[in-house]
């Protein structure tokens, strides 16, 4: 049976020009790239048991009815408002009323805020219980959906509670993204461009020639660009799924000064942009310490512009300070930063200080006056 289900999707993969991708190692999420995905799951799971569905309120109206059966639908607020424990009591609540026990499975149909928040409840409900993932953002699609972090927000912080639980199958259907509004749509690209500048620069390259055909959405190139963000992130988490060897902090190119810009402005810089905003930090450190060669920076900045991402922070250093310093990489208040290379992979530092970090983020402070 298993090698008629193999050949199943081998024939799938065909006729509908899917793109599979498989887990390595120990990590065991699979991701399948394509189109008109929804209603075919059961194609690859193998399984026809009725999911609970968490969705929010515009992916759950839009495309739940796409998944058939299902066990209940729970539906989050909008944004990262919906991501906190007061909303995660609600689903376990939901879960409860539905008779969901271990043998159950829960899908995430939606965002980051989504995938994150119902990936914690699926990790936490009678000890886990199994996961799917059907991100419908080009920000889940290349990033959030893949990886196994789950997790809510705190006052004090993003992603304080959470834990590693990753799902069996992501679904990452390129025609759910072609609906988003543009300002949605470009915090996937400043995740898309950290893969580039961080862990392979021909993919950098393709980004530069192929970014109209991107912002037009075209389906062939947003097949491309998803399935091969997915495959490097499957790549970098089988390397180091709990973050023990320092590799899948790489991941984290920008994400310093970009979280704390999200959470110090109250969520108006979106994640997406506050990366972008972080990675132009980040290249001008790694400009000044002779990572990064004198052009890479401007280089990086062209990209970015020609994707319409803000690339620049506004808001001064001592109002982003405390919500750097609690930044999971950083100890006794020195910060571990990622820093790009050019031509290679970026890598974690140690030796960078606090009083350097400022120095870069306040000069590109002055670029956006």
């Amino acid at each position: 049976m298993a090698h008629a289900g193999c050949q199943m999707r081998a024939a799938l993969m065909e006729e509908t020009h899917d793109a599979l991708l498989q887990g390595r190692g120990d990590f065991p999420t699979n991701v399948v790239v394509g189109e008109r995905l929804l209603s075919r799951l059961s194609d690859f799971t193998g399984s026809e048991e009725a999911p609970f569905v968490v969705a929010d309120g515009i992916t759950g109206p839009l495309f739940a009815e796409f998944l058939g059966t299902r066990r209940g639908l729970f539906t989050l607020p909008r944004g990262e408002e919906g991501k906190n424990l007061e909303n995660l009591s609600k689903i376990y609540a939901a879960l409860a009323a539905a008779g969901l026990d271990r043998s159950g499975t829960l899908l995430a149909l939606g965002g980051g805020v989504v995938g994150d928040t119902a990936g914690f409840a699926a990790a936490t409900w009678m000890r886990g219980i199994r996961l799917l993932n059907c991100p419908t953002t080009l920000l889940a699609q290349v990033d959030s959906a893949i990886g196994g972090k789950t997790g809510v927000n705190l006052p004090e912080g993003k992603n304080l509670v959470g834990a590693f639980h990753p799902a069996e199958w992501v679904f990452s259907d390129v025609e759910c993204v072609r609906s988003q509004a543009d300002e949605d749509f470009r915090q996937g690209l400043g995740e898309a461009v950290k893969y580039g500048v961080g862990e392979e620069w021909g993919f950098f390259g393709w980004l530069e020639e192929n970014a109209r055909a991107i912002l037009r959405r075209s389906l062939p190139a947003l097949r491309t660009l998803v399935a091969e963000c997915s495959r490097m992130k499957l790549s970098v988490v089988a390397e180091d799924e709990h973050e023990r060897s320092g590799a899948r902090a790489r991941l984290n190119l920008g994400h310093t000064v970009g979280h704390a810009l999200e959470t110090a402005s109250g969520y108006r810089w979106r994640h997406g942009d506050g990366v972008a905003a972080g990675m132009m930090v980040a290249g001008r450190l790694a400009h000044r310490l002779g990572e990064f060669r004198e052009e890479e920076p401007a280089r990086l900045e062209r990209l970015l512009e020609a994707f319409r991402i803000p690339c620049r922070p506004d808001m001064p250093w001592d109002e982003i300070a405390p919500f750097l310093a609690r930044d999971k990489k950083f100890t006794g208040g020195a910060p571990r930063l990622v820093l790009p290379r050019t031509g290679e992979r970026c890598r974690l530092r140690d030796d960078v200080t606090l009083a350097a970090l400022r120095d870069a983020y306040e000069e590109e402070l002055l670029k956006a006056r």
